[in-house]
């Protein structure tokens, strides 16, 4: 097969769909040593392209200006007829005239369910072309059942076109790690332990005032010693973000801003509880890394994250600051809950492998082409 992939998201460090698309290819390439594949990018030089093998089958090509207005439906769109694909595989938006053989991984539809997470361009844009990209693919990739479910209620399109595949974790966030060098980068972003972490980009999604008061409730409960580590980079409505998490009351919170992978999987390795609080994920990759470092964690009980915490987490409504306060509490006090559930957390997180999804996509595409 001669399968192109539009991997413009593996430039852009630090969101989730830069993680799934590198995790994924990653994968396909060590897997798969017989297929063709060409990578659409939009800068070829991007340090993580030079990680990837360098064989006869690869090609990184590319394709046009950032900017999606043009990228997608002009460059991508010609690049996909002039390399006569067998397939094209994108994350969210295909190039709307494209005529061949499409797979779109659509990891939510986060733009309906929180649009004041979302610039209104972006909103607009997505109502428009997600939606005819979900009803034109061949097949839709998602990483839960409840996205399986949500995309083809709302899109009207039958579930035997949507597959559910496990996303994986990088190897650095299973390894022990060596204790004084996570010591070292732990301190380097002015946290020491004990503390709390969260991470996910800076935008009213991911409820970090809620959490920050939550925390502040926390503290004055007597457990003053923690931080609160906050890992993200700056998003939509970053600014009002931080100001209402400051406006909270809490001590000793701390923005590291955008962290490098190396060193995230130090600091998730160091912290005591992983708090994820959510209003809405269609995966969440975050929560996922946690459990695989052994960390305690603590979720919101909607959208897919009970899916994906599969019975080790602590769920929590996250529009109760009380509850999320009484679940940091019940942690914090207990070193043998929090033993148990880093057990539960690290067999859970055995189930998410990028080898098993990328030979899962392998036989979607498979599939798709049999299909045609």
């Amino acid at each position: 097969m001669r399968l192109g992939i539009d991997v413009h998201a593996a430039e852009q460090d630090g969101s989730g769909n830069c993680s799934y698309i590198r995790g994924l290819i990653r994968a396909l390439l060590a897997v798969d040593p017989e297929n063709e594949y060409i990578l659409y990018a939009v800068n070829p030089k991007h340090p993580f392209y030079a990680e990837l093998p360098r064989r006869a089958g690869v090609r990184i090509v590319k394709t046009g200006p950032r900017a999606p207005v043009l990228r997608i439906p002009i460059f991508l769109a010609a690049a996909s007829i002039r390399d006569r694909l067998d397939i094209l595989h994108v994350q969210y938006i295909a190039p709307p005239f494209h005529q061949g053989r499409l797979v779109a991984t659509i990891h939510d539809l986060g733009f309906l369910r929180v649009p004041s997470s979302f610039s209104r361009f972006f909103n607009r844009r997505s109502k428009i072309l997600i939606r005819r990209t979900a009803r034109r693919a061949r097949r839709v990739i998602v990483g839960s059942e409840f996205s399986r479910r949500d995309i083809a209620e709302t899109y009207g399109i039958p579930v035997s076109r949507i597959a559910v595949l496990p996303y994986g974790v990088e190897a650095a966030f299973f390894e022990p790690g060596d204790r004084s060098e996570d010591a070292r980068v732990t301190a380097a972003y002015g946290v020491r332990p004990p503390y709390i972490l969260s991470v996910g980009r800076l935008n009213p999604r991911k409820n970090l005032p809620a959490l920050a008061r939550a925390f502040a409730r926390f503290q004055a409960e007597g457990h003053r010693d923690h931080q609160l580590v906050i890992v993200g980079k700056e998003d939509f409505e970053t600014t009002r973000t931080v100001d209402a998490v400051r406006a909270a009351g809490g001590r000793d919170i701390i923005f590291t801003g955008y962290v490098p992978d190396a060193d995230l999987a130090a600091l998730v390795r160091g912290a005591e509880i992983f708090v994820y609080p959510s209003l809405f994920e269609g995966v969440g990759l975050p929560l996922m890394e946690a459990m695989a470092a052994g960390v305690p964690v603590i979720t919101s009980k909607v959208s897919s994250m009970p899916e994906i915490a599969g019975g080790a987490a602590r769920l929590v409504d996250p529009a109760n600051e009380g509850e999320i306060a009484a679940a940091l509490a019940a942690l914090a006090d207990d070193p043998s809950l929090r033993e148990e559930m880093r057990a539960l957390g690290r067999e859970r997180a055995r189930e998410f492998s990028w080898e098993a999804a990328a030979r899962r996509t392998l036989e979607i595409y498979a599939d798709v082409l049999r299909a045609s």
